[in-house]
């Protein structure tokens, strides 16, 4: 255990082709908090091909901007840095070929692990490239992690997961996703009496997301349950064969109005009009049962309650404003918003704001790391 009377240093690197726009905030979230913790100084850094928006980016120098090389650019910069800080931590690199060489030399990092990478990447590319993909990842990930300090994952279910099948023993806990609730302001409120309003927001709709259960739901209920003015916002990029989905409900089609991507005033005004929001509905696909996604953190603190498909590993099972459900019901979606009306957009925001903190979930993680046998900081281990 280290003293308590030293501030503990903390780096975190990310390292992606480009940022989404959910990782963007969730990077910018952190980058806020990182001065404000007891006990600890937390430093973050992304760094991808695009251009930089924010103080906490740095664009990848051409020569390493293709594929895999990459990593090999944040590898280098993390050998560098490492010297510098106590622990670092590295967003996890799938199927990464240099980790061979340089998760050995690196004795102070963690990585972040966001998903389950064996089994969501045959999600992300159907077919032989996914299986072969995570393939690779199966041998390079278990090198990883059993040359790490320790794992962390965004749900206490993930970190489990890598350590049960690939280190067990390692030191895990959760670093789940949060909110700097003093950038995101509540939502007005345009809500209608006789109007039910259901926002359904992602970046791009995937398979975990569960767009098809929920159109599929729309097809199968009861026309007093969708009647009168019943609306499902989708916001974000929907696929060709989501579309097609839609096309195929026929006269059904009204439920949805498609808006894709929507940013600054137009994504507010549109989630404005909205009782409750969405969360994944077919988390299960990629064998996870719990969730901690930026999206439902977001709505929380806008105001917005959330029915879901999974549960949240931040958010107790009796929160009231967070309806977790393993089928899609729409007539208790329905249900649920009606209920909510009855809610102001502030009471949903206080009563999830310790649940949602960005800085209170990195300082559990900093308490934890002061909590590990030893601290490492440029190759040398301390008591």
């Amino acid at each position: 255990m280290v003293s308590e009377k030293e501030p503990l240093r903390i780096f975190h690197l990310t390292v992606r082709r480009e940022l989404t726009p959910g990782q963007r905030n969730q990077i910018f979230y952190e980058s806020q908090a990182g001065e404000l913790l007891e006990g600890a100084q937390w430093t973050t850094l992304a760094v991808h091909n695009g251009a930089r928006v924010h103080p906490f980016e740095r664009p990848i120098p051409w020569p390493f901007r293709p594929l895999l090389l990459r990593n090999l650019y944040g590898w280098l910069l993390l050998a560098r840095v490492s010297r510098e800080y106590d622990y670092v931590l590295l967003r996890h690199m799938p199927f990464d070929p240099f980790v061979f060489l340089f998760a050995p030399l690196i004795r102070n990092r963690l990585g972040v692990h966001h998903s389950k990478e064996v089994e969501e990447l045959p999600l992300i590319r159907p077919g032989l490239v996914g299986e072969t993909a995570a393939a690779l990842e199966r041998i390079s990930g278990r090198f990883a992690i059993r040359r790490s300090v320790g794992i962390l994952g965004v749900t206490g279910e993930i970190a489990k997961y890598e350590h049960d099948t690939r280190a067990p023993g390692k030191p895990y806990t959760s670093y789940p996703n949060g909110i700097d609730l003093d950038v995101v302001q509540v939502l007005d409120d345009h809500r209608r009496d006789e109007a039910i309003r259901i926002a359904f927001v992602c970046g791009t709709f995937n398979a975990w997301h569960g767009l098809d259960r929920l159109i599929d739901a729309v097809a199968a209920a009861p026309e007093e349950v969708v009647a009168g003015d019943f609306i499902i916002d989708l916001i974000g990029r929907l696929p060709d064969a989501l579309r097609q989905r839609l096309e195929d409900l026929g006269e059904r089609q009204r439920v949805f109005r498609v808006h894709g991507r929507l940013i600054g005033a137009a994504y507010r005004a549109a989630l404005a009009e909205a009782d409750i929001g969405l969360g994944s509905l077919a988390l299960d696909r990629q064998n996870m049962q719990d969730g901690s996604t930026l999206k439902v953190r977001e709505m929380l603190a806008l105001g917005l309650p959330v029915y879901s498909g999974h549960r949240d590993s931040a958010l107790p099972d009796s929160f009231p404003y967070y309806l977790a459900r393993p089928a899609v019901d729409l007539g208790e979606i329905n249900r649920f918003a009606l209920q909510a009306k009855a809610l102001s957009r502030e009471q949903v925001r206080v009563a999830a704001e310790p649940y949602i903190s960005k800085r209170n979930a990195m300082q559990n993680v900093a308490d934890w790391l002061r909590q590990l046998p030893v601290r490492i900081r440029g190759g040398a281990a301390r008591t």
